[in-house]
């Protein structure tokens, strides 16, 4: 089996120093005026994450969509080259609550400055020519063999079956996975948006804006001390001492954030509204098919793990 090309370990030198330079200096006791910070709170999400991977699950589950696509393409006649996934353990670890912890508040903030610093130093993508329309046939499908799934809104989403995508996810999740991924994760837009609408969150929400106002970041909601950063990233970024600035800023914000969260209890908060919510909005034959899904899940990191294993004396 192809191996897949290396990952970057690390940033460049200079952007590593950079970053470096920009965590260095930051007093974080005391940040929110609430003493040492506080334990790592549970990591709440819709569906007790059927809908999530975690960064090395889905680097793994990745590499072996990559490497069961490449042949496909092959016995199609055309060039495929694996690509590493792009994306970072921040990206998409992060909460979608916007909750967060002391710990990755005072090494990383929110993650803006070191995803750009980490998105700037990526590979490019390789040369595959993916502008042929016979290599997009072989790797998307034709439209004879498309499918439609409905989701739980009544909206639809269509893939084809005969794509090297399609084939390389089904030999790697198993045949349904490509019918059930899609409504779990509506499932789970359904679930975040109900409980941003209960009295319960939204009580709490207030309680932490004034802790946010008290520590001198006043805020409306999670999200918005992270888009008041992310605005002014590209002006930054354009002058490394303004970069390095804005990610001290970033850090001293989250470390707050992520005490005010501790003081009010957000997260356990969200916890319990969020399972009131889900035996609310999520229906018998719904939840049959995040069980189904959530067992597939199962047994494919299962599998890759064994794979993994039974390639690792030859990489």
């Amino acid at each position: 089996m192809s191996t897949l090309p290396a990952r970057r370990a690390a940033v460049p030198t200079a952007l590593a120093v950079l970053f470096a330079s920009v965590l260095a200096g930051c007093s974080l006791d005391g940040a929110a005026g609430q003493g040492p910070a506080a334990a790592e709170p549970p990591d709440v999400r819709p569906l007790s994450g059927a809908a999530s991977f975690s960064h090395a699950e889905a680097v793994r589950l990745h590499d072996l969509e990559e490497q069961a696509i490449a042949p496909c393409m092959a016995a199609r006649g055309q060039r495929y080259t694996p690509q590493p996934r792009v994306a970072s353990a921040r990206s998409e670890e992060t909460n979608p609550y916007g909750l967060l912890g002391p710990r990755k508040a005072a090494a990383d903030g929110y993650g803006i400055v070191g995803e750009y610093l980490y998105l700037r130093s990526s590979p490019p993508p390789s040369g595959d020519d993916s502008r042929a329309p016979a290599w997009r046939r072989a790797l998307t499908g034709t439209a004879k063999h498309r499918v439609s799934v409905r989701l739980p809104d009544g909206s639809r989403v269509e893939y084809s079956a005969d794509g090297c995508v399609a084939r390389a996810r089904a030999e790697v999740y198993g045949a349904d996975w490509d019918r059930t991924e899609p409504v779990v994760a509506a499932l789970s837009t359904r679930v975040l948006a109900a409980v941003e609408k209960d009295p319960d969150y939204r009580a709490a929400i207030r309680r932490w804006s004034a802790c946010m106002a008290e520590a001198g970041h006043p805020a409306a909601d999670p999200q918005a001390p992270r888009a008041r950063l992310n605005r002014r990233l590209a002006k930054a970024a354009a002058d490394p001492t303004s970069l390095r600035a804005l990610g001290r800023e970033e850090i001293r914000t989250a470390t707050a954030d992520a005490r005010c969260q501790a003081r009010v209890e957000l997260a356990e908060t969200i916890g319990g509204v969020q399972r009131s919510v889900e035996k609310r909005v999520i229906s018998a034959a719904e939840r049959g098919v995040v069980a189904r899904h959530v067992a597939a899940k199962r047994d494919v990191l299962k599998a890759s793990v064994s794979s993994g294993a039974s390639r690792s004396p030859g990489a």
